[in-house]
């Protein structure tokens, strides 16, 4: 049985914002940044080469040509920006013939900035390029001096193959050095100075890896004039020359280099991949890859794992370190498919290769997902569709035929979600075919007459047959209430005004699957149901259509007149269910009904619903201590003072200054707490703030108590000379 709720609950709708993202237009820098000339030098006169920019539409592809790129160069000095523009080439690429603005030779260097902008609709883009152009100094070149740091003759350099910049020996993996270099002139730096990396020998190449923003293997100086190239190796094993080229074509200088095996890096499908094989059985050859590092060479000896990432298998004759090929293996058995098998380096799972395997179809079950044990009124559909899912093992079967046939009141349809169906309309039996989730859905309808209804369905499999079978009910269009209990203790022998009760029958949800609560404070009607005691309207908390059982949680309404003859008096009880009444249902109303509101707890007990003093639940993972002052939930307490009025949500009242202040209702009645037999000091009873139906009552545990995790716990309302027991709980103390 659900635990009823204990407050009327507030509804809070959140909003979820998705942003959208949209990919704008790109242009990139292909060459010309960062030069350092000198076109007036007396011996080795420079020029500028041109600058050259990619320009890419949102999708990534060059743009059409005959885009405008205009070109805005900015230099120091008191010099005006000049402005040009070009258009883009068929492969989307545009350049500019650089020249230098006015040079007044009041300086040996003269930055110059040249920003590329195109423009495509609304969107634009934009790249920045340095230029540094050097006046003569004296009668040789300009005053410009290139120091590797520390100082020294070019290195010989040594790197992995294809891109590394680690070289793998036996096993151990180390970083190559970068080379350092500064950009000088004769009373300061030089930023923004292009530095590149080249070979001069075929077939080997060797780069800086490239710095962010900047043309592909190239760095420039920073405002200490410094450049850090890390060196990049490719092509094929060997030993050659490279150089080292500043400000594009200013100076150059270099010496040799070797590239040697690198690390591994890659993970190649030999064979093996795609097989088609029956569950259970070994597949007829072996899954095989071979390891090598960027360039393809082999990497021997090189750790690596298995796994099956998809559907089911077993993996056996597992080869987990690289042969001298750079081969590794392992056999497979799928049991359920599709399956993926991924074999990745043990030290960078990033690197990895996927063998995929099919799995015949064979069906060997089939379960219920959802649709049983559910509850319409005649003429109606029943609220959700009956699915089944065909397995193989635990993959789904897509494109099975599944026979669906009822017996009892009721008719079967196709679903809206049917992909495939033999179905007439009505029918009492018709088939459908599986999705790609292995499931079947069919829609139930209630008949004219009430009744349990049992819906199978059925899927074959060569010789075996396999069945689910669904049990639901068609109940009478007009509501039956079959019992009324204490919302709290669950007691069905009374209940009491003001006090929160559950109401069960049939047909009192008839179209609703789970729950659905009254909106912000308790309505008189809710899902269509509205319930009378004596003639008066009860205000309802929540209606409930779960596996069949309906039921309601309501406040008997505080003028709701109580017993007290001997045997008590009846009030009649009556549901109505859009716009018909169900048959009267007798209920014995009394003064009070204590019940203690309880929660199943981590271990499985059923205890009282207690808070400290700092508002946490006292629980099995927080127990009370001796001592301490605790607040309990209950219902059925009677009246307060000031009085107690039907649907009594938050009580306020005016205080000296006009404010709305929360109001205590007092509660009249007698109690008593009992803690593991003994009574406890009640601090306050009355009527809790911001709930309906709810008392709270405050009692401190007694000092002597003894520790155990389920001690007996009670409320007892004093009459007189009558005691009134509410249900029996639980408290823990430590």
């Amino acid at each position: 049985m659900q635990n009823p709720k204990l407050f009327a609950a507030s509804f809070l709708t959140g909003l979820f914002l998705f942003p959208a993202f949209c990919q704008a237009q790109t242009i990139s820098i292909v060459s010309g940044n960062g030069q350092l000339v000198c076109p007036d030098c007396p011996i080795n006169p420079q020029r500028y080469a041109p600058l050259v920019v990619q320009v890419n539409s949102a999708t990534g592809s060059p743009v059409a040509a005959g885009v405008t790129v205009t070109w805005t160069t900015t230099q120091t000095g008191n010099i005006a920006p000049f402005t040009a523009t070009s258009t883009t080439n068929s492969a989307g690429q545009a350049s500019y013939p650089f020249v230098p603005l006015q040079l007044e030779f009041l300086a040996n260097f003269y930055p110059a900035t040249v920003v590329a902008k195109a423009t495509i609709g609304s969107v634009t883009a934009s790249v920045t390029f340095q230029e540094t152009t050097a006046a003569p100094a004296g009668e040789g070149a300009a005053d410009v001096t290139v120091n590797l740091v520390p100082p020294s003759a070019p290195p010989q350099l040594t790197g992995g193959l294809a891109g590394s910049s680690s070289i793998n020996t036996n096993g151990v993996v180390t970083a190559v050095k970068p080379i350092v270099l500064t950009v000088l002139q004769h009373n300061g730096v030089l930023p923004n100075v292009q530095v590149t990396l080249q070979s001069t020998t075929s077939g080997l190449t060797i780069s800086c890896q490239t710095q962010p923003g900047q043309q592909a293997g190239t760095v420039l100086t920073d405002g200490t004039g410094t450049a850090t190239c890390i060196p990049a190796f490719g092509g094929k094993l060997g030993s050659g020359n490279y150089v080292i080229t500043v400000g594009v074509t200013y100076l150059s200088f270099g010496s040799t280099f070797s590239v040697v095996t690198g690390p591994p890096s890659k993970i190649n499908i030999v064979s093996g991949n795609n097989q088609s094989v029956n569950s259970g059985i070994l597949a007829p050859a072996s899954l095989v890859a071979q390891v090598t590092d960027a360039g393809g060479n082999p990497s021997s000896g090189v750790p690596v794992k298995w796994s099956v990432t998809l559907g089911t298998a077993n993996l056996s004759n597992v080869v987990s370190a690289t042969l001298g090929s750079g081969a590794v293996s392992a056999w497979v058995t799928p049991i359920a498919g599709p399956v993926n098998v991924t074999v990745a380096l043990a030290s960078n799972a990033a690197v990895q290769a996927v063998f995929t395997i099919t799995v015949n179809t064979v069906i060997t079950a089939m379960q219920t997902v959802s649709g049983n044990n559910q509850v319409a009124v005649e003429g109606a559909a029943f609220a959700d569709p009956l699915i089944v899912q065909v397995n193989d093992n635990n993959a789904p079967v897509p494109s099975a035929s599944v026979n669906f046939a009822v017996t009892g009141p009721a008719t079967l349809s196709a679903s809206s979600t049917s992909i495939g169906t033999t179905c007439a309309t009505p029918a009492t039996s018709c088939s459908v075919t599986t999705n790609a989730a292995g499931q079947a859905p069919i829609v139930v309808t209630a008949g004219a007459a009430s009744g349990p209804v049992v819906v199978t369905a059925s899927v074959k499999s060569s010789t075996t047959t396999y069945t689910q079978t669904f049990n639901l009910v068609v109940n009478p269009k007009t509501a039956t209430i079959t019992a009324i209990v204490n919302a709290a203790g669950f007691q069905n022998q009374f209940i009491s005004p003001c006090s929160l009760a559950i109401v069960y029958g049939t047909g009192l949800a008839p179209g609703l699957q789970g729950i659905t609560s009254a909106m912000i404070a308790p309505q008189n009607q809710v899902a269509g149901l509205t319930i009378q005691f004596g003639g008066v309207l009860a205000p309802i908390l929540w209606v409930a259509n779960l596996n069949g059982q309906e039921s309601a949680s309501v406040q008997v309404p505080c003028d709701v007149p109580a017993s007290t003859a001997v045997p008590p008096a009846t009030v009649p009880v009556v549901a109505t269910v859009n716009s018909v009444a169900s048959p009267p249902f007798a209920v014995t109303v009394l003064p009070f009904s204590p019940g203690i509101f309880q929660f199943m707890d981590t271990d499985g007990a059923i205890r009282a619903v207690l808070l400290g003093q700092d508002g946490s639940v006292i629980s099995f993972a927080n127990p009370a201590r001796p001592g301490e002052v605790l607040r309990m939930f209950a219902t059925g307490l009677g009246q307060t003072t000031p009085g107690l009025v039907t649907d009594e949500f938050d009580p306020l009242v005016l205080d000296s200054s006009d404010n709305w202040v929360p109001q205590d209702l007092a509660v009249n009645a007698g109690l008593l707490v009992g803690v593991d037999n003994s009574g406890a000091l009640i601090l306050s009873a009355k009527y809790a703030a911001d709930m309906v139906g709810v008392y709270e009552v405050d009692f401190q545990v007694p000092a002597n108590a003894v520790a155990g995790n389920s001690l007996p716990f009670a409320l007892v309302v004093v009459q007189g000379t009558q005691a009134i027991f509410g249900n029996a709980s639980l408290i823990p103390i430590q």
